[in-house]
């Protein structure tokens, strides 16, 4: 069966390890492969070249405008400052946090060699930098109430199929004043673009592990778990979310015109506070 899957999707069994049975190393070493895909990959920070992947993502602009963003809502990095890098894949953000001096856990459920778990602990040890795995399957947070003062989750939560009861596990988390920062996540407007967001991903074929909101569901989810959305990022209003494209300065986005596109999506990013409530009598 997995010899006909590697032919199916153009893959061979030597070159980059994989894991056959990971449907991201899969999916990632069939992308390296392809014509025409390598930059793609590359810009995924996917590539088989692992170091350099974390290396690059930690001086990029985006994760420089993260670290700033968390600065604002008083969550510096520090070695007492722990963070939770959930759905962490290959560890390039991993090892930016802790890299920035977080002390860093790392959880995925794929253990690949490529994208997954398996990949993060090659970086273990880069450059003086120490982390912390976690193999977590489904969306259940097996960690204590109030362990982390930051959980980081770029471009995962999408693929959450309960986002309030997710949402909610965090905050439980989360340790009071704690942040969550959600980033490049995708939403649509109509289901023309969810047909089209699934019809044209060109993962998605292999990895079957893919997901899209609406900006409302998100919001809603936020509220309900009882976090305190304090920045909604649009597409065009920060680097985050308009990489790998240029950017100079944030722009008004056209919601109108978004609603009636027909094809394409548009990434969100959120950034959200445990808040503990004090009740004088």
């Amino acid at each position: 069966m997995i010899t006909q899957l590697l032919q199916k999707f153009g893959l061979k069994a030597s070159g980059v390890r994989i894991l056959e049975s990971d449907g991201y190393d899969r999916a990632y070493k069939w992308a390296w492969e392809e014509a025409g895909m390598q930059e793609l990959v590359r810009l995924c920070y996917k590539t088989p070249d692992l170091p350099d992947n974390a290396r690059r993502f930690a001086s990029s602009e985006e994760f420089q405008a993260v670290i700033k963003e968390l600065s604002v809502l008083g969550v510096t990095p520090g070695p007492d400052k722990a963070a939770l890098d959930f759905g962490c894949g290959n560890g390039v953000a991993s090892y930016a946090l802790a890299k920035s001096g977080f002390d860093v856990t790392a959880v995925d459920s794929s253990v690949g060699l490529l994208a997954g778990l398996g990949a993060a602990r090659q970086l273990d040890g880069l450059d003086g930098v120490k982390l912390n795995f976690r193999v977590q399957k489904g969306e259940v947070l097996d960690f204590p109430d109030s362990a982390f003062d930051l959980v980081f989750i770029r471009e995962v939560l999408h693929h959450i199929g309960n986002l309030s009861g997710f949402l909610a596990q965090v905050r439980r988390i989360l340790k009071p004043g704690g942040v969550i920062c959600c980033l490049r996540d995708v939403v649509i407007w109509n289901e023309a673009q969810r047909d089209h967001f699934f019809a044209h991903h060109p993962l998605y074929p292999i990895t079957q592990d893919e997901g899209c909101y609406y900006l409302d569901e998100y919001l809603t989810a936020f509220v309900e778990s009882g976090l305190h959305l304090q920045r909604v990022v649009s597409p065009s209003g920060s680097v985050i979310n308009v990489y790998p494209l240029p950017f100079e300065s944030p722009q008004p986005y056209d919601f109108a015109a978004a609603r009636v596109r027909q094809t394409g999506y548009d990434l969100f990013s959120f950034f959200a506070t445990k808040v503990e409530w004090i009740v004088s009598s």
